[in-house]
């Protein structure tokens, strides 16, 4: 009953802001469309012409820029956006794991019921981590569309590999991970993590252009070093690798 009552005042505040918004056309964006630019690689209009150039079916705006000074900002840009805790509209239709049957087959894990499908992955996170959940004040309505992204994250981290994936992919998990860590949940494992996987995937795009990545960037801390280290750890495993050890 409280969370039908919930659903019902979100309901009625979204159709609020919608009316307050109709006359701010830059402002809105269609479902289907901000599905596609997280599941494309290039995501932004300056890049639109080189990705039509690209050789590789799955290139990215790393392979489309081609002078040093160009790739070292596009790096640096990608690690702040990697770092920003921004507003998210992140919801269930970017995963297609959580598109269909999520009320079907559930299995208690913790204090939330889960689609089957996603309870392999929750058990390991509640098995290492405890629950993640403990420190929010969320009630568990409010709280179980967060913690079924966040697992949704954490299951393509577990079956995909450093070649499969791209800078919008990286961006969607740190949406759905952001998520669950504004709302107190005990993440911050997985902010770690997500920072590795990036550290890698800038180092794998150097190492397939050949490209020497300390021409684009300045080595800050060991930066350069940690990307193709991180790299080689990463390459040909699971993205999860290193999660839950």
């Amino acid at each position: 009953m409280e969370c039908d009552t919930a659903a019902k005042v979100v309901e009625a505040e979204n159709i609020t802001m919608a009316e307050e918004n109709a006359n701010h056309k830059e402002k809105e964006t269609t479902p289907r469309r901000m599905r596609e630019e997280y599941r494309k690689p290039n995501v932004t209009e300056q890049h639109k012409k080189l990705k039509a150039e690209l050789e590789e079916e799955n290139a990215t705006v790393f392979e489309g820029i081609f002078s040093a000074s160009e790739q070292g900002k596009v790096v640096e840009n990608f690690m702040e956006q990697l770092n920003a805790n921004v507003e998210s509209e992140v919801d269930y239709s970017y995963f297609e794991i959580l598109e269909k049957g999520l009320e079907k087959d559930l299995i208690m894990v913790g204090r939330f019921n889960v689609p089957l499908r996603l309870a392999p992955i929750a058990h390991r996170i509640y098995d290492i981590y405890g629950d993640i959940t403990a420190s929010s004040l969320q009630s568990d309505c409010a709280a179980k569309p967060s913690y079924i992204l966040f697992c949704a994250a954490i299951k393509e981290m577990d079956d995909l590999k450093l070649d499969q994936v791209n800078e919008t992919k990286i961006l969607l998990w740190r949406d759905a991970i952001n998520n669950a860590h504004n709302l107190q949940f005990g993440v911050d494992f997985a902010i770690k993590h997500l920072k590795r996987i990036a550290r890698a995937y800038i180092g794998f795009k150097a190492m397939k252009r050949k490209s020497n990545i300390k021409d684009m960037l300045n080595n800050k801390d060991g930066f350069v070093e940690d990307c193709f280290r991180e790299a080689k750890y990463f390459w040909g495993k699971p993205l999860s690798i290193g999660l839950f050890h």
